[in-house]
């Protein structure tokens, strides 16, 4: 079998209706800082986003473009902030910068390279970065707009340590709690179920388990487990493992390295249709790290899933 008869068409992609109602409840709409708007996608995210009542967007970068985009789309910008910048460095400086000086509450990536991003980011001069390393995490859901699973950390901590994977866990469970989830089901991912010295990841998972467990209230918490019994109660049962709070019911993903983490987000993406709402928690406001290849329903999740999680 060709391996494109596994692709999913992207335009069956859509942008799950329950964030966009619990970002619609928030009373004071975010400002979104966007670096460097010039751009068709990310100018019709942020239209669609402002007319579904879930943000006000500020826009820096070529003001002219910006303009003309705008002007293509049908859309007055007129009454928005719109801040000119020559190139992708300034635009993200600026753009963090707004964030910094507490002018706008969420900063998403535009047109701009993902290091020039993270790097305006976290620059000392743009005030943005509090303690703690930062941590990316996706709610990735289905295309029939039920509930989706968060994995972390897909995008940023490459082999992130023990002490960042346990932020991680805090962090997702704070986020998934917020989208409505009570007591959310959370997987510390390896290859094994099983303890074994000689795969580091499974003496990870249970220490990150047991500590969870200990720390984390309203929560539960099963690891090392592999990716089928994570998705699958069935595959569980079949192991020998039954009546698990965590098998085949996650609602949460902890990764052991960012290789794994983007292999799930982007098989559940290009394979499964799913709408991955990407942001990035531990700096003073949410930022949103989007791929110049997602869809405009990814950039509203996205900015939905961050006006819920400030």
């Amino acid at each position: 079998m060709a391996l494109h008869s596994f692709i999913r068409n992207s335009k069956d992609i859509i942008c799950p209706p329950n964030l966009l109602s619990l970002a619609q409840k928030i009373n004071r709409k975010p400002r979104v800082s966007i670096a460097d708007a010039a751009n068709s996608v990310v100018m019709l995210s942020a239209k669609i986003s402002y007319e579904k009542n879930i943000m006000i967007p500020i826009f820096v970068g070529d003001e002219k473009k910006i303009n003309a985009i705008a002007k293509e789309l049908h859309w007055d910008i007129s009454k928005f902030r719109t801040i000119n910048s020559s190139n992708e460095t300034e635009a993200a400086n600026i753009a963090s910068k707004i964030c910094g000086d507490g002018e706008a509450e969420i900063l998403m990536k535009g047109n701009v390279h993902s290091d020039v991003f993270i790097k305006a980011a976290i620059s000392k001069t743009n005030n943005l970065r509090a303690r703690g390393r930062l941590v990316h995490m996706f709610y990735i859901t289905p295309s029939d707009g039920s509930d989706g699973v968060m994995i972390s950390d897909a995008a940023v901590n490459v082999a992130p340590s023990e002490k960042t994977l346990m932020q991680a866990t805090k962090l997702v469970v704070q986020v998934l709690k917020k989208i409505g989830i009570s007591r959310p089901r959370i997987a510390f991912l390896s290859a094994s179920e099983a303890i074994m010295h000689s795969m580091p990841s499974t003496v990870i998972a249970k220490n990150l388990k047991d500590w969870a467990s200990e720390n984390i209230l309203d929560a539960y918490f099963e690891g090392p487990l592999a990716l089928d019994l994570i998705f699958s109660k069935e595959a569980s049962i079949i192991k020998g493992i039954k009546n698990n709070q965590v098998c085949g019911s996650a609602n949460g993903i902890i990764v052991p390295d960012i290789v794994s983490g983007n292999a799930i987000f982007k098989s559940l993406v290009y394979l499964g249709a799913g709408c991955a709402a990407g942001l990035v928690l531990g700096a003073k406001v949410p930022l949103l790290l989007t791929s110049r290849a997602d869809p405009p329903a990814a950039r509203v999740a996205s900015i939905a899933l961050a006006s819920i999680s400030q």
